[in-house]
């Protein structure tokens, strides 16, 4: 709130102590005091008298009253010029106070409007970086999602040594067990014996494309294996030792609620899709192979066979 002239007056036009002047106290603000209206009302008072005077003034002392009305005529009106040019003053003082007040509010009125604008620009602003958070936020899920990776099976060394046939070779026995969502046995374990130490597990993996892994698809979105067999650096993968029976819901995925047909017809036309994009791409698939990922096994050791949502077969040691 602006303030305006102080009362009583210290001085004509002079402004209240906190140095504002405000449209309404300008308006409203006298331009004389008491005193000098009394000032001006008493010469003009003695000029009346002696005017009024002079025909009864005896004529010895005529001259005298005629000088002393002159001197109080001229007094009066050099007094009148004076207040007319401080008038003149006051009036253009107080009418550039008036335009400078008049020029403030414009520039407040613009700051204003220039506030509002960059306060709308900040929620624009703001906005715009929620949103963008959002996505890195998405992102952040999305990559976590291809990342993931779900153990699948475990294997575990039971014996290394050498053959009871041929005491140069040797032969390891394992543990192996597929594993469920919930990290416990799907299924019976089995213990197998290969012909070496060198472990070679073969497998067919179909992997879907990343928009359905990103997005967390129920039905492609992570991708399945199926395990085939198992054998060793001594063997030929035809002499290995079978996992799962073909054309068969993997243990891992079986009980889950999905459409069995939906995989049934992916594993039993495994090769078809495999050697045709168009028909693979149909059922969101972007690439579907065989893999066999292979470790030499270290007696007392365990190792844990995973599957990424978006990659392949890995074995790792526990």
């Amino acid at each position: 709130m602006r303030c305006g002239l102080s009362r009583p007056l210290r001085r004509v036009g002079t402004p209240a102590p906190c140095g504002k002047w405000s449209r309404a106290a300008l308006a409203s603000s006298p331009w004389v005091d008491a005193n000098s209206l009394r000032s001006v009302a008493n010469i003009l008072a003695l000029s009346v008298v002696f005017w009024l005077a002079l025909p009864h003034t005896p004529a010895s002392i005529q001259g005298f009253v005629i000088i002393l009305r002159t001197i109080v005529l001229g007094a009066f009106l050099g007094l009148a010029g004076w207040w007319t040019y401080f008038l003149r003053d006051q009036f253009v003082g107080h009418k550039r106070a008036l335009e400078a007040i008049e020029s403030l509010e414009e520039k407040v009125k613009d700051r204003d409007g220039r506030i509002e604008v960059l306060d709308l620009e900040v929620g624009e602003l703001n906005e715009d970086l929620e949103q963008a958070h959002r996505q890195i936020r998405e992102l952040e899920v999305s990559m976590w999602l291809l990342k993931v990776n779900h153990r699948v099976a475990r294997i575990q060394v039971l014996e290394q040594g050498p053959s009871p046939d041929d005491p140069s070779a040797t032969t390891t026995l394992v543990r192996f067990e597929e594993i469920g969502p919930d990290g416990e046995s799907v299924g019976p374990s089995r213990e197998i014996e290969i012909k070496g130490k060198i472990l070679y597990i073969e497998g067919l993996v179909i992997k879907f494309d990343d928009d359905y892994v990103e997005g967390g698809d129920l039905l492609r979105g992570t991708s399945v294996a199926i395990f085939k067999r198992m054998f060793s650096e001594n063997q030929a993968p035809s002499e290995g030792v079978e996992i799962d029976r073909p054309r068969i819901h993997p243990l891992p995925h079986r009980g889950d609620n999905l459409p069995d047909p939906f995989y049934e017809d992916l594993w039993e036309r495994f090769w078809d899709y495999a050697n045709d994009p168009e028909l693979a791409a149909s059922k969101g698939v972007r690439a579907m192979h065989g893999e066999a990922p292979s470790i030499e096994l270290r007696p007392g050791k365990t190792y844990r066979v995973e599957l990424r949502a978006s990659g392949g077969l890995t074995i790792r040691v526990e």
